[in-house]
């Protein structure tokens, strides 16, 4: 059997927790694991040079209204996961999700490389991001709440697979769950009618909403669920349940061998596991896809008794937007007594609203039971259009030589969660002192659900064809995590615009969450040509100048794009200013430093300097070295000397440029006053 490592430390944390002494979520890094817990469960992420990534799911409080479940594994591995593990397959090529093993559990490989985490980010979620061949894998977990008990005490799993490569790839996966209920390796899975104990298949067109699992109804450890299908999980093709021992040494395709019981081969103690598989569908470049599911506590109402029962269906129906709205309602039977149980009947009482869905009997014969006996009965239930609400059924067992138990369960009928999104941001941009504001700018996204169901997993991502790009630091997918009706949550985007010429730039903002429809609104922001600009401006304004003091002044060009040739003609007064350092008295600016910098070539200046009558003239070529990036900043720099005090003009002439296509741009006459203090 697999030995269990225990780290201390966590199973604290987790008792702190189970005791119900915090009730926010904990989250942090405990011997290089990364944990999150709540009040109901606890998820733990490898964090060391094997098995990085692997996670186990355990409870800390468990069922609120139940003793005995607290601080129990529901994936194996507690402190130390490892026998659990993702498989992704890349055109026919399997990779293992997460750093190498030593283990049995998908030691061939091959690995791919991590990219980061795993760590925890916004929304408690624990993110690990591998790149396995041109696929970009992406693990997220966090909390969720469970159909049947309402309760945030469920993993969401989720793997988004992108394709960072310029062609097309063939992409699926496998999910492998060592599922252990507290100190129990192989107890049955509860699917519809029947107590799965054996290797075996469902597909999609037989796939239960969810599958629970616990071993004993007169005293159940721990009840567990997982869910297949339904609001925010994505359905698998195919899902077996078989034994671990054959999916731990098979990375895709196992051993499976239809009513084998759940035993390893050379064991002697049951060991059961459930394999999700997604097949294998084309992901385009830069797409992506994300597979879901849910996995953590179960809710069954349990009446004790000789003829126990157990009774479970989902807390909340929503309406269906296509077609009826049906649920399931699943009935656990058990003779705890100490006799045999005759003539067992077990039936459903409905309010009105809700009714069976056609062909099902309202009561069941079951035989007689044999002492420890159990079996279970599924119906589907129809729920009437437009009906709303709190209803309550009631579900009944009888046996000819025993005393009737019975259970009743409520259900929540309601309208689904529906998102509205509000998009704001500037309807233009402005020009001042030759730069566009504000930048970066912020496009923000209020979502509110206007349902009557929680929203889970809500995420926003912004979208634009050209001319517009993320500042830096930006990211464009945002997860706003679950938002409950009538709560609103703001997302933003800080932009920038890129140097294409356009009025209008559109933009898009997609809103979607696992139970809302896909939504996607539409901006548009004006975006004015920025004009090429020439200016003079004196490099230290604010300092306070008098006779015997440097002065400079600088040619700075704004915009400039395409511009082959820059030509100017300053005049300055002679009886305040005098050029300092002969000719090199007119130096060269920054800009002129970066063109040279990026393209290994001095870009030619020649200079003329009149002292007499205060006349510099500069002419700059081979501008266009930096093609049709535009250039900002300083062409050149004049270092004047301050003769003596008070007030002149230094004036710009004949300022032009000149495209490489030969288009010559007059800018006029420019002026910039001198004070000098006595």
């Amino acid at each position: 059997m697999r030995q269990w490592l225990v780290v201390g430390l966590v199973m604290v944390m987790l008792v702190s927790l189970g005791q119900g002494t915090a009730r926010a979520t904990l989250e942090g890094n405990v011997g290089g694991n990364v944990i999150v817990a709540n009040e109901y469960i606890s998820i733990i992420v490898n964090g060391g040079k094997e098995n990085t990534g692997r996670f186990s799911i355990n409870t800390t409080g468990g069922d609120p209204d139940r003793i005995g479940d607290e601080n129990k594994p529901l994936v194996y591995g507690m402190a130390d996961p490892w026998t659990s593990y993702t498989t992704v397959q890349i055109d026919g090529q399997n990779y293992v999700f997460g750093g190498r093993t030593q283990t049995s559990a998908g030691r061939q490989g091959p690995f791919g490389k991590l990219v980061v985490g795993p760590e925890v980010v916004e929304g408690n979620v624990i993110r690990t991001v591998y790149q396995l061949g041109a696929i970009e894998a992406e693990q997220m977990l966090s909390f969720t709440r469970s159909s049947t008990t309402g309760l945030k005490d469920t993993a969401r799993i989720a793997y988004r697979l992108t394709n960072r490569d310029t062609l097309p790839h063939l992409v699926g996966m496998r999910l492998m769950l060592d599922t252990m209920l507290g100190a129990n390796d192989g107890a049955p899975f509860r699917v519809k009618e029947q107590a799965v104990t054996t290797d075996t298949l469902y597909t999609r067109a037989q796939m239960p909403d969810f599958w629970q699992a616990f071993d004993s109804l007169a005293d159940p450890q721990v009840m567990s669920q997982g869910t297949l299908k339904g609001m925010g999980v994505t359905t698998p093709d195919r899902v077996y349940f078989t034994n671990w021992g054959v999916l731990a040494e098979s990375v895709w395709d196992f051993d499976f061998e239809v009513d084998r019981i759940f035993l390893r081969k050379g064991e002697f103690e049951l060991d059961s596991a459930i394999a999700m598989f997604w097949d294998p569908i084309t992901i385009p470049p830069g797409e992506s896809v994300t597979w879901v599911t849910y996995y953590g506590l179960g809710g069954i109402t349990i009446a004790p008794g000789k003829l126990s029962l157990g009774v479970t269906s989902p807390a909340i129906v929503t309406h269906s937007p296509e077609g009826r709205t049906r649920f399931p309602v699943v009935a656990y039977l058990e003779n705890s007594g100490e006799g045999e149980l005759r003539e067992v009947r077990a039936g459903i009482q409905l309010p009105e609203g809700l009714s069976l869905v056609p062909g099902q009997e309202t009561v069941e014969r079951l035989g007689n039971l044999a002492v420890g006996e159990s079996v279970q009965i599924a119906w589907q239930v129809e729920v009437e259009e437009r009906v709303r609400g709190e209803f309550s059924y009631l579900v009944r067992v009888e046996a000819a030589n025993s005393e009737p138990n019975q259970v009743q369960r409520k259900v929540q009928v309601v309208n689904p969660a529906r998102l509205q999104v509000d998009l704001s941001a500037p309807p233009r941009l402005l020009i001042e002192n030759g730069s566009l504001q504000p930048v970066p700018f912020a496009v923000r996204a209020a979502i509110t659900n206007v349902g009557e169901i929680e929203a889970p997993w809500v995420q926003a991502q912004w979208q634009a064809p050209l001319g517009l790009q993320l500042a830096p630091g930006e990211t464009p997918l945002k997860l706003s995590g679950d938002i409950a009706p009538e709560e609103s949550r703001v997302v933003q985007w800080f932009l920038t615009p890129t140097d294409v010429a356009s009025d209008n730039l559109p933009y898009s903002v997609r809103v979607e969450s696992g139970a809302t429809d896909v939504q996607v609104l539409n901006g548009f922001i004006s975006i004015p040509q920025l004009p090429q600009l020439v200016r003079l401006i004196v490099e230290e304004p604010d300092a306070v100048v008098t006779p015997g003091d440097p002065y400079k002044v600088a040619i700075k060009g704004y915009n400039l794009k395409n511009i082959q040739e820059a030509e100017f003609l300053l005049q300055f007064p002679v009886k305040l200013l005098r050029v300092a350092g002969g000719q090199l008295g007119v130096e060269r600016g920054q800009a002129l430093a970066a063109i040279a910098a990026a393209t290994g070539e001095r870009v030619p200046m020649q200079v003329e300097i009149d002292r007499v009558q205060g006349i510099i003239r500069v002419k700059i070529t081979q501008l266009s070295q930096m093609g049709t990036a535009r250039l900002t900043g300083n062409l050149c720099a004049i270092r004047f000397l301050v003769m003596d005090g008070g007030s002149g003009v230094i004036q710009l002439h004949s300022a032009r440029l000149t495209t490489s296509g030969g288009q010559v741009i007059e800018l006029g006459t420019m002026e910039l006053p001198v004070t000098i203090g006595k």
